[in-house]
């Protein structure tokens, strides 16, 4: 009978969701309810192994009541005989002493998990199934490791192989996986891959994939949940599950699990559209009050019709649209007309000058004396300020 498993990834718990506001708790619900559809498959199908490679939570500081619910979810799987094992990721691991430790540290003290919270040595767990040896190890996430480096071969660590079957967890990049841009951490290769390997759990991707690399299976099940409008175009999300002999090709299954919809609009405005806020209303004719909606305006209007445009009266007709809709206008910009200046602009002395002999020009006697005495005193007073 093969070793059975169930491998996730990437849940995160409890996000940090300020931005939307009062729909943020049942946004975070959203996390929580995709995560459980893993625990009720384990559940079902009973593996050997529950392994979560890294960022089971946001955060190192999740609340309470999400800590208290994975508690009992862990309870639950281990009450049915299927041992549990968890790393750290980049989100769920201190970047310091002072930020105290990583919540999955609760999880292994009330044993419902064994926790590998080592970052630069290796520590096997051994476990009998069906007579054979399978032997766990893995590192949590180092957030002190710089970028461009390599995990292991830096540290001269070897993936230790003691057991009939061999399982490590690690949540870093694989060198050949699709890595999407400003994803960037340190990298592991096939090269650090040892002979004997069966399944490297890996974390850090939210996309889906596999390899193969000689015999061993190189999985990252991806996120369960959307976090960011990065993984928009992800295809599916979900976990894996997974049969491995030791001998023969592994069996490997992914279980999708439902996400909450998101899409961008992207709409240009340019000096021929009149109504602004009416033909992005007229662009993002859509109603989805499960859609996590984001709208990307770009382009240039005059500064009298940028005038007629207005984010706040946008997010206002569009809020019952959507489940929440975000508005990014910062590639919208105003549009100037050039003012010509010109060189024969008189000065104030000599706009003074003219404005009197105008007015000298149509008077006699007294009161051409009391202006030629007006011009003498001011052209002294603006000749002193220099208003030439």
């Amino acid at each position: 009978m093969p070793l059975r498993l169930v491998h996730t990834a990437d849940n995160h718990l409890d996000p940090k969701l300020s931005y939307l506001g009062s729909k943020a708790l049942d946004r975070r619900l959203d996390f929580y309810k995709s995560f459980l559809r893993v625990v009720e498959f384990a559940l079902e199908r009973k593996p050997h192994l529950f392994l979560v490679s890294g960022d089971l939570f946001d955060s190192i500081n999740p609340r309470n009541p999400v800590r208290t619910r994975v508690l009992q979810a862990f309870r639950r799987i281990t009450s049915e005989g299927i041992k549990a094992f968890v790393i750290g990721g980049n989100h769920d691991m201190p970047r310091s002493q002072e930020e105290g430790m990583s919540p999955i540290g609760e999880i292994e003290a009330a044993g419902y998990a064994t926790f590998f919270p080592e970052l630069d040595e290796f520590r096997v767990e051994h476990l009998k199934v069906e007579g054979l040896d399978v032997a766990v190890t893995g590192l949590s996430f180092d957030p002190t490791l710089e970028i461009s480096s390599n995990p292991l071969r830096d540290r001269n660590l070897r993936i230790p192989i003691e057991g009939d079957i061999n399982i490590a967890m690690l949540h870093y990049n694989f060198a050949g996986f699709k890595i999407p841009k400003n994803w960037a951490a340190p990298t592991i290769t096939p090269a650090d891959l040892p002979e004997g390997l069966n399944y490297l759990a890996m974390g850090h991707l939210h996309g889906h994939s596999y390899t193969t690399i000689k015999e061993t299976l190189v999985v990252y099940p991806g996120s369960t949940e959307r976090r960011s409008f990065n993984e928009e175009t992800d295809d599916k999300k979900g976990f894996v599950y997974v049969e491995l002999t030791g001998n023969n090709t592994p069996r490997l299954e992914f279980i999708e699990v439902p996400t909450r919809p998101m899409k961008t609009f992207e709409v240009t405005l340019d000096e021929t559209v009149d109504e602004p806020v009416t033909r992005v209303l007229k662009a993002v004719n859509v109603v989805d009050q499960e859609l996590l909606a984001r709208i990307v305006i770009k382009g240039s209007l005059p500064v009298e019709k940028m005038s007629r445009y207005s984010k706040a009266e946008l997010l206002n007709k569009l809020a019952n649209n959507f489940f929440h809709v975000v508005v990014d206008d910062s590639g919208l910009k105003s549009l100037f007309k050039e003012i010509k200046l010109t060189s024969d602009i008189s000065s104030p002395i000599d706009s003074y000058k003219e404005y009197f002999n105008e007015a000298l020009s149509n008077v006699t006697g007294e009161e051409a004396d009391i202006l030629r005495l007006a011009l003498e005193i001011g052209l002294k007073v603006l000749q002193e300020v220099g208003a030439w």
